[in-house]
């Protein structure tokens, strides 16, 4: 048994092996200043997880259901706090490193498994993987991609045990997986998806009782706990998912902004953002021609290279669409994450089999080609870490564990005058969640310009305090400037970064 365990799981993984801990003790430097990074996001995640603990609600530190996210990850975060009776900023550096390295050794597990490559394409990629400047920003954060990509890769691997055997056990397994994946992001749908798609283009299973049986049972299943959290939602919030916005930007814009990311991840090339479009086109063309091939020619479809590929085909429609339709934060590295590692084996798992293929005068060309454009993508791996590297190790990772922020004048000032503060008035912010995190002061995030109602109950208010900060840039929030011209400003105080403004309704016009 145990022998058939180490064949099964670590034979000829070893070099894995040494890539995860190489990649938990990078994660361990990148916290070793400020702590694991915290964005606005992940106060949310950080407030909700306390709060479960504390109370039992799954609420934020507004103390409003959490409804913008899925409950999975504060779930899994207060499970952790359960268990070790420590903070999340206590073990989030040992927590994410852990996943990390998990992640990188997955990894190793299934390129092992991938169909004619070599063991220099292997170490090539798992090197790529390690330096990615994409999945360093995740796992130095307290972010929910850290668990969603996690399970993209177990969902890889159970998805190829389904297709194999067709049996029961592997498909309970993939719902499950598909299941908690939708809990942890709402795009995990694109899983629950994938999953489906997978199974409508399954050949070997043909259609009947049994594989109608399938679908039904992997869709109940992989949807239910989405259900349930929706079903929350609905029930105290009267929202599915929170207050969506209707999408402003076009479909081109969204292909540029993936391009631009898709662009950063070959940084060797320097190509710069002008033709991003066309990268992203390019891209999107090639992996999904080599989904549509293998599909047509049921050549290696089920297999682990091709079943992450199509994954890349699923989300980025998912994202796409998603982002034209709904009102977006542009799409960056950190949204189009789950595509890493989907767009890094779409793009490169053919080469060592097209190396082979290759007539023997060009092959020590095609060789020396392949091998300089991964020393060059290595070497600005390299680069672009250390030069991350400089501000990390003696400010912190960007974010609210960041000196900027920790030492920042005005929420200095806000935490030495909570009280007084406080009394003042209800208190409004472009930072809402900073001024819990750092100052323990509860305020309201100032209404979005297009938000009417949330406009017209501020200036409803007799008297409010507003803290700006200028590192906390938004532009989709109403300005001071706008506040200015609705409400009577009473005192100002200004700070380097930023500043307090006090606001009173002005008195009606005396009579002609």
């Amino acid at each position: 048994m145990k022998r058939d365990f180490r064949s099964s799981v670590l034979s000829g993984n070893y070099d894995a092996v040494l890539a995860a801990i190489a990649g938990f003790l990078i994660i361990q430097a990148l916290c070793a200043y400020g702590g694991i990074g915290v964005s606005p996001d992940s106060v949310v995640y950080i407030s909700t997880a306390q709060n479960i603990h504390d109370h039992g609600k799954i609420n934020d530190f507004t103390n409003m259901p959490v409804m913008d996210f899925p409950a999975f990850y504060p779930i899994f975060l207060c499970g952790l706090i359960f268990l070790t009776g420590a903070k999340i900023l206590a073990f989030g550096p040992f927590l994410n490193g852990l996943l990390f390295a998990t992640l990188i050794w997955l990894c190793g597990w299934i390129m092992n498994r991938f169909t004619g490559v070599t063991r220099g394409y292997k170490l090539l990629l798992l090197i790529f993987i390690l330096l990615s400047p994409c999945l360093l920003e995740v796992y130095s954060m307290i972010w929910s991609e850290t668990i969603f990509l996690l399970l993209s890769v177990l969902f890889f691997i159970v998805a190829y045990g389904y297709f194999q055997t067709h049996s029961i056990r592997w498909l309970l397994i993939m719902a499950f997986v598909a299941a908690l994946s939708c809990v942890t992001r709402y795009a995990g749908i694109s899983l629950a998806g994938l999953g489906g798609l997978l199974m409508l283009c399954d050949g070997r299973l043909r259609w009947g009782a049994r594989k109608l049986g399938h679908i039904a049972l992997y869709s109940l299943l992989s949807l239910s706990l989405l259900i349930l959290n929706l079903y929350r939602n609905l029930q105290l919030t009267q929202t599915l998912t929170g207050y969506r916005e209707k999408g402003l930007t076009p479909f081109s814009v969204n292909l540029h902004d993936m391009g631009s990311v898709f662009c950063d991840w070959l940084p060797f090339l320097n190509l710069g953002y002008r033709v991003a479009t066309v990268v992203g086109v390019l891209f999107i063309l090639l992996i999904t021609g080599i989904f549509l091939y293998r599909l047509v020619r049921r050549n290696n479809f089920f297999s682990y290279e091709t079943i992450a590929l199509s994954y890349f085909v699923v989300y980025t429609a998912f994202i796409l669409f998603s982002a034209t339709v709904s009102r977006f934060q542009p799409l960056d590295s950190r949204l189009l994450s789950p595509l890493f590692l989907p767009w890094l084996w779409g793009s490169t798992q053919w080469i060592p089999a097209g190396l082979k293929r290759c007539p023997p005068r060009w092959k020590s060309v095609a060789v020396a080609a392949s091998l300089a454009a991964a020393v060059c993508f290595i070497f600005r791996e390299v680069q672009i870490f250390r030069e991350n590297w400089n501000g990390i190790h003696y400010a912190g990772i960007p974010g609210y564990t960041e000196d900027d922020w920790r030492k920042n004048e005005t929420m200095t000032f806000v935490r030495t005058h909570k009280d007084s503060l406080e009394k003042a008035g209800h208190i409004y912010s472009d930072a809402f969640e900073g001024l819990w995190f750092l100052a323990d002061v509860r305020s309201d995030l100032i209404p979005h310009k297009d938000n009417a109602a949330d406009i017209k109950w501020m200036m409803h208010e007799e008297h409010f305090t507003v803290v700006w900060f200028d590192d906390a840039v938004n532009d989709d929030l109403i300005n001071i400037d706008y506040i200015r011209s609705q409400k009577q400003l009473v005192n100002e105080l200004r700070f380097r970064d930023g500043a307090v403004y006090f606001f009173h309704t002005s008195p009606p016009a005396p009579p002609n």
